[in-house]
């Protein structure tokens, strides 16, 4: 009996374990057959977003701050020219047919929580049309900036002086390959300077004002005890999806010991004495068209009464612009003059640009080729000159 017993345990333990690796072997081959079928549906789904061009983008590799800024970002842009043709206008008086960078930019900045923004950006090519050799990088916009109230921002380092609309566009947003003639003679550059500037009324209504050396940009000595000031008002009567229409006014005061100013009469291209400038320019976006314009005149008192004791310089410029094809090309046309002495005569300088833009991705991959005709007679600078440009920004 004990015997019979033990053999009907010992078949019992037998059949159960049995019936346990079974159950064992069938649940672990439904796990591998469920994550096999996972595997397929993740490989079909990847396969579906590639045919749709919704394939995962690759995470931008991330800028460590080194200090306790809570934003920063480094960026630039690269402009690189080809240029043939004659000197269509006294800035390419000597200048053969070449290729250069016309400009070569990386910037850093930033901001902080306590309403404190910055950027330092370097020029690695002089930012220059002449053709000079041994380009040295050089620093262009630096500044701090305290932005607590949108209407009354302050801003300290190198800037731009509140003086002329297409001298202060950003370089990477022009229509054209180079700004007019008139703009380059009679506004600014940047200079180290203070600056308050602001927007109000829903930003229809907008405001920089600079105090500053007036004396360059990268020179840290003021050359007398005085300083340059200006000033820019800009409003926004009205704006829609469709249509914008901006217009603004400026002015300019400021007197020099030794300035630099080119093509003007100035003994050595330098002046001494007392200069005011007025200025103002609109432009209206409708749908794939622009119009522009701006208005310039600047008097100058010389010290030395070279060429005269007292003159006036006048420069204006009118622009359109149309998307042929909308968001890509675009064909540009530019009237200008400039007038270095409205007290001679034959001195006038008129221009003409044809221009196309097209943009591979915005701003961002932009090609442009331009057809800038001046026409001065009596001097070297009436002919044509070829300007093409490639820019990428990153």
């Amino acid at each position: 009996m004990i015997t019979m017993l033990r053999y009907c345990i010992i078949l019992i333990v037998t059949v159960f374990s049995g019936v346990v690796s079974l159950a064992q072997i069938s649940i672990e081959e439904r796990l591998n057959a469920l994550e096999s079928r996972l595997q397929m549906l993740a490989e079909e789904n990847a396969d579906l977003k590639r045919q749709l061009g919704l394939a995962p983008k690759p995470t931008p590799a991330p800028v460590q701050a080194a200090s306790n800024e809570g934003k920063l970002r480094v960026g630039g842009f690269l402009q690189g020219q080809a240029e043939f043709g004659g000197a269509s206008d006294p800035r390419w008086a000597g200048v053969n047919d070449r290729f250069f960078f016309r400009r070569a930019r990386i910037f850093v900045s930033g901001s902080f929580a306590e309403h404190f923004d910055f950027k330092a950006e370097l020029d690695l090519q002089g930012n220059t049309l002449s053709a000079g050799t041994g380009h040295r990088a050089q620093a262009n916009e630096i500044f701090v900036n305290w932005h607590r109230y949108p209407a009354a921002n302050v801003r300290f380092g190198q800037l731009k002086t509140a003086f002329g609309g297409d001298q202060l566009m950003s370089d990477t947003k022009m229509l054209t390959v180079e700004r007019y003639l008139g703009s380059d003679r009679l506004t600014d550059g940047r200079q180290l300077a203070v600056a308050m500037l602001g927007e109000m009324f829903d930003k229809k209504l907008s405001y920089y004002v600079v105090a500053g050396n007036g004396n360059g940009a990268n020179v840290s000595a003021n050359d007398n005890e005085n300083f340059q000031y200006s000033a820019r008002v800009t409003a926004t009567p009205f704006s829609s999806q469709e249509s914008k229409l901006t217009v603004a006014a400026n002015g300019l005061w400021t007197e020099d010991a030794a300035v630099s100013r080119s093509g003007l009469g100035f003994s050595g291209n330098m002046f001494s004495g007392k200069r005011s400038g007025i200025g103002a320019d609109a432009s209206f976006v409708r749908g794939p068209l622009t119009i522009a314009g701006e208005w310039l005149e600047m008097d100058y008192r010389p010290t030395n009464a070279v060429p005269d004791a007292q003159f006036d310089a006048r420069a204006w410029k009118l622009l359109a612009a149309y998307f042929f094809v909308p968001q890509k090309l675009q064909g540009v046309v530019r009237r200008e003059s400039f007038d270095p002495n409205r007290q001679r005569g034959g001195d006038v300088i008129d221009s003409w640009l044809f221009g196309l833009n097209y943009y591979l991705k915005g701003d961002d991959l932009k090609l442009q080729l331009n057809y800038l005709r001046g026409d001065n007679p009596g001097t070297p600078y009436d002919g044509g000159r070829l300007l093409t440009r490639v820019q990428v920004m990153f």
